[in-house]
């Protein structure tokens, strides 16, 4: 933009975000609100390995700056990883089980800690939930977002980070102007407590989300 043009600027920025383990306040920030305010900036944060190397291969071959949000917690998740040189594209998210009652919208850790184990468990009280990770923050997939609320007519959001101008604010923003329509319920978000990260083990995960909340909020936008 300063260079008109001229200048070239594809560079990859990796670090950690979300949650650590008993680290407080010092390294539990969730920043992706703070990362994809800035036009120009593209972030992605993955939820699995398969999707990390993907999302990688995409980044680094990108022109533009690109913000590689990991899950602090997920370094030790193990999973399966392609061989090929196959990359996901930036800004197309995945639909990992597809359903018919409430779309359920989430990125990062968050899927498999919380979002997966939740539709586990409405699967056995009767509810189906579309569950879609994100992966890519910035550029928005807001086309698969409202295929599946036109679908399910009902949305919950699941973000690691505090709620005040959250990510999961400006998605609820997207969805109740793109698909006012099609909602039978007002859109719910499921986000961290609004305080600083405590030290003690129990504390920091009353302040997290929860497979619970989630229930609850599901159970809200359903009627249930």
């Amino acid at each position: 933009h300063m260079s008109g043009g001229q200048l070239r600027c594809p560079i990859v920025f990796r670090g950690p975000g979300g949650a650590g383990g008993r680290l407080s306040s010092q390294h539990s920030q969730a920043l992706e609100a703070n990362y994809a305010h800035f036009p120009g900036l593209k972030v992605v944060a993955p939820a699995t390995p398969a999707d990390a190397k993907g999302l990688l291969k995409a980044s680094i071959r990108d022109e533009n700056p690109v913000i590689f949000i990991e899950g602090e917690l997920l370094y030790g998740v193990r999973g399966e990883v392609p061989d090929t040189e196959e990359t996901i594209p930036i800004g197309r998210a995945n639909v990992v089980q597809s359903g018919n009652d409430v779309t359920l919208i989430t990125w990062s850790r968050m899927l498999t800690a919380v979002a997966l184990p939740a539709a586990q468990h409405m699967a056995s009280m009767g509810i189906s939930v579309e569950l879609i990770d994100l992966r890519s923050l910035r550029p928005l997939d807001e086309a698969t977002i409202a295929q599946s609320i036109a679908k399910t007519h009902r949305a919950v959001v699941v973000e690691e980070g505090w709620g005040f101008a959250g990510m999961g604010a400006h998605l609820t923003d997207v969805i109740q102007r793109t698909c006012f329509d099609d909602l039978d319920a007002p859109v719910i978000r499921v986000h961290g407590l609004d305080v600083n990260m405590p030290y003690a083990a129990n504390l920091e995960a009353a302040v997290q989300p929860s497979v619970d909340r989630v229930v609850q909020a599901v159970q809200q936008v359903t009627y249930r």
